[in-house]
């Protein structure tokens, strides 16, 4: 556990001193040889070490975070009790309409909440051409009819929908299709202001210890709506195997300096598993 002097240093001393060496990846004989798959880590916190301080001001933390310009949206929507048959039929058609009107936009992932707050649906979208594709679907929805007519029909459904746009961590990579069938864990953090470097920095080491059963589906970062969130996505074949690869997690040396590190980060935290939806392309 880390002691109480090392969290009370100021931000920027945190941030790229005791880390960097907490995680530090050199080699302990002197080879300059990189393991494989950590080469795009350690491009990551190079950039974080771009300037004597640590701190490059000539670019964004989005920028030291996301290595392309995909850009992604969670779609959070409270269906109507004893509706979802009819609500899922109107999303999919929704979904059509919006990809046929901006084809660079996919819908990556569309789930039912099993155990959170139910009756909701949760929709994963890919802006593949970044915020010009974002500007292609805000124009969809406000001039293109049959997008329109389909949005209408998705809302008179719904009791509440929310909305937020994020980024991909570039550690993590680009969520990719999955066959079927899984359970996915939707984690989401509410992270204190000004600590989105400090938990990139952690979680590009930390996420080598969640790989070795294939869980790790994606990692964002919030650009618009609660900003200073982050959503984690995992995929199991089930409950009983949920529990056993994240108590087989903690068995790994190294993972409770993951958690001890992140925990103080964060303000609010919430799990909800999921089950998808026939037409998600995660399955």
């Amino acid at each position: 556990m880390l002691s109480r002097m090392v969290l009370a240093r100021p931000l920027a001393t945190r941030l790229y001193t005791p880390i960097v060496q907490q995680f530090s990846t050199k080699p302990t004989d002197g080879k300059d040889a990189t393991p494989e798959g950590e080469e795009k880590k350690q491009g990551w916190i190079s950039r974080i070490l771009s300037t004597p301080d640590g701190v490059d001001n000539k670019q964004s933390h989005s920028s030291m975070l996301a290595d392309t310009e995909v850009i992604y949206e969670f779609q959070t929507h409270d269906v109507k009790g004893g509706e979802r048959d009819a609500y899922l039929q109107k999303y999919r058609n929704y979904a059509k309409e919006v990809n046929a009107a901006v084809p660079g936009n996919e819908l990556v992932g569309s789930w039912n909440v099993l155990f959170g707050n139910q009756d909701q649906s949760i929709h994963l979208w890919r802006y593949a051409g970044g915020y010009g594709d974002v500007d292609r679907y805000i124009d969809s929805i406000l001039h293109n009819n049959s997008v329109r007519a389909a949005e209408k029909e998705v809302n008179e459904l719904v009791r509440r929908r929310r909305s937020v746009l994020v980024r991909s961590f570039s550690y993590w990579g680009e969520p990719k299709p999955r066959e079927p069938n899984h359970i996915y864990d939707l984690r989401s953090y509410v992270l204190k202001p000004g600590s989105m470097i400090e938990w990139g920095n952690a979680w590009a080491k930390g996420i080598s210890y969640r790989k070795e059963h294939n869980q790790n589906v994606a990692g964002f970062f919030t650009q618009v709506g609660q900003l200073y969130m982050v959503f984690h996505i995992w995929a199991y074949a089930d409950m009983a195997a949920r529990q056993h690869i994240r108590q087989d997690t903690w068995s790994k040396p190294g993972w409770d300096n993951t958690v001890a590190y992140t925990v103080p980060l964060i303000k609010k935290m919430k799990s909800k598993i999921l089950i998808p939806n026939e037409f998600s392309t995660l399955r």
